[in-house]
C-alpha cells in the first residue's frame, strides 16, 4: 500500500505542483501585456489564471497523500525533513490561495476576462496605478511559491 501511495504522491506532485508553478510565475506578464492590447497575452492569462486557480486546489492532494505515505509506515514519522516537507507545503497553499490567485483574479476583473459569475466589480478590478505594484507582488509570490516547492523536492528525494 505504501508503494501505491508514494507513486499517486509523487504523480500528484508532477501533475498539478508543476502547471500551477509555471503558471503562477508567467501569469503576470501575460496579464500585463493584454491590458497593452494583445489579444493572444489576454488568452494566455485566461488559461494561465485558470490553471492556477483549478490545479492550485488540486495540489493540495501532494500533501495529503504525503500524510498518508506517512500513516502507513510509522519510520516516515521520525525523519523530521517530512515534517518540515508538510508544513512547507501548507505554507506554499496558503500563499497560493491567499496571496497570488486573489491578486491574479483583481487583474483578470480589470482586463474584463472574468465570467459575470465571478466578478465583483467592486473588489475584482486594480485602479491604473496599481497594476505595476500587482505586477512585482505576483512576481515575488510567485518566487517564494516555487521556491518552497524546490525545498520540499530537495527534503523529499535528496
Amino acid at each position: 500500500m505504501t508503494t501505491i501511495l508514494i507513486a499517486l504522491h509523487v504523480l500528484a506532485a508532477v501533475l498539478f505542483i508543476g502547471p500551477v508553478t509555471f503558471a503562477v510565475s508567467t501569469f503576470h506578464v501575460q496579464a500585463l501585456n493584454a491590458r497593452g492590447g494583445d489579444p493572444r497575452a489576454a488568452g494566455a492569462a485566461q488559461v494561465l489564471h485558470k490553471l492556477s486557480s483549478t490545479y492550485g486546489v488540486l495540489a493540495a492532494l501532494v500533501p495529503l497523500l504525503g500524510v498518508s505515505v506517512m500513516f502507513t509506515n510509522p519510520a516516515y514519522w521520525s525523519q523530521g525533513q517530512f515534517h518540515v516537507a508538510l508544513a512547507l507545503a501548507v505554507i506554499a497553499w496558503i500563499i497560493l490561495l491567499v496571496l497570488i490567485i486573489p491578486r491574479q483574479k483583481k487583474m483578470m476583473g480589470s482586463l474584463g476576462l472574468l465570467d459575470a459569475a465571478d466578478h465583483d466589480p467592486e473588489t475584482d478590478t486594480l485602479a491604473d496605478g496599481e497594476w505595476v505594484k500587482t505586477k512585482k507582488q505576483l512576481s515575488m509570490f510567485g518566487g517564494i511559491f516555487s521556491l518552497l516547492w524546490l525545498i520540499m523536492f530537495v527534503l523529499m528525494y535528496v
